[in-house]
């Protein structure tokens, strides 16, 4: 018979634990009562944001050199977002079911082998192989963008903690170009298998961070009730528009500052300002965020986003910059302050948050796909 401490433990769908006293058996899973560190998931969110800069300035050009029609060179970038847009759920109900760390681990995992596919592709010039290994690419930077949720969710300041874990973003950025030109010095005379390699050593530190995270945290403040599903529509409205007109501009920059006679490595120096900006703001919101409403940061940052989109089109690498600048920055505001809109409506499902993410990717992939029509 089960005695009343056995009986009080009520298993649920997801959640692996034996059936017994929980003081003797501990879950099957990694969830436990340690509160995670910030810092730790700002570190692995910064390995990732690395990767992610790599990719997103490799994969158009890739496509460029591999691309049987002219139509499809920006599939491997759209490949990468439809990954994240894939990885939403199983991000999401995998944390919940094996705890944080298996799903942060499973995520760098897909990138170290999205970015080592990529790697041969451009060695064997496989094109269909380069999609695949971008789609992988994309689905760990999915489940990346769920530590800005682990951060707001454990804690009473959500504009605040998700800007800080979005802010170790900014020293990939920073480094992310003198890291890409060595690896492609290494790799000649081989066109961006330097830089997927790199991609795929980025998801292996980001990896050795996920393993070392504490269990699901206690929270530091009381639970509120679990926020309806209406609660994320605007937050999903104003992300996702954000979301699209940043990977609009984006997905073109790369071709488009070729076609301005800017040489290859210098392109990885473009791409770095904009993921810089990207990451920047989210250093001062970090500090003052709280004092400002969720929704007049998310709103500030989508009118940036709406003032940059226009500037690609003057087709001069100066306003191509700026264009990445406001379009970089104007997403990073617009992601704290409806990621803190959203927290601060209650405690959000777990579907709700994949929903949302799922959305975010989807718009960015419309705006991927229109990124040529942008520069028309």
């Amino acid at each position: 018979m089960m005695n009343g401490r056995a009986q009080a433990a009520e298993p649920r769908a997801g959640m692996l634990v034996c059936v017994c006293d929980p003081q003797l058996d501990p879950p099957a899973n990694d969830n436990g009562g340690a509160r995670v560190s910030t810092l730790a998931l700002s570190v692995g969110f910064a390995f990732a944001v690395l990767a992610q800069t790599v990719a997103s300035a490799a994969l158009p050009l890739a496509g460029a050199a591999l691309a049987p029609s002219p139509l499809l060179f920006t599939l491997p970038f759209a490949a990468m977002l439809l990954g994240a847009a894939l990885a939403s759920f199983p991000a999401s109900f995998l944390r919940d079911a094996f705890g944080r760390r298996t799903g942060f681990a499973l995520g760098a995992s897909l990138g170290i082998a999205g970015g080592a596919l990529l790697a041969v592709a451009l060695i064997q010039r496989q094109f269909a192989w380069a999609c695949l290994g971008a789609l992988w690419l994309g689905m760990a930077q999915g489940f990346s963008f769920f530590y800005r949720h682990e951060a707001a969710a454990a804690s009473g300041r959500p504009t605040a903690a998700t800007a800080g874990v979005m802010a170790g973003g900014l020293l990939a950025a920073v480094a992310g170009p003198t890291l890409a030109s060595f690896a492609e010095e290494l790799a000649q005379p081989y066109f961006l298998v330097g830089a997927a390699v790199l991609a795929a050593l980025a998801h292996t530190l980001s990896l050795g961070v996920a393993v070392t995270l504490a269990g699901d945290p206690v929270p530091r403040f009381r639970v509120k009730a679990v926020a309806p599903l209406s609660a994320i529509v605007w937050p999903t409205v104003i992300g996702g528009l954000a979301w699209f007109g940043m990977n609009g501009v984006m997905s073109g920059a790369p071709l488009a500052l070729v076609g301005c006679g800017i040489g290859t490595a210098a392109v990885f120096g473009f791409i770095a300002l904009h993921v810089a900006a990207m990451y920047a703001p989210a250093v001062p919101l970090a500090l003052v965020g709280e004092r400002v409403p969720p929704l007049a940061v998310a709103l500030g940052g989508l009118a940036l986003v709406a003032a940059g989109v226009p500037l690609q089109r003057l087709g001069s690498p100066e306003a191509i910059a700026v264009a990445l600048v406001c379009v970089g920055a104007g997403w990073s505001v617009a992601t704290v302050g409806t990621t803190a809109l959203i927290h601060r409506a209650g405690s959000p499902g777990r579907g709700a948050l994949a929903l949302h993410d799922g959305c975010l990717f989807t718009a960015a992939i419309l705006g991927a796909l229109a990124g040529g029509a942008l520069l028309a």
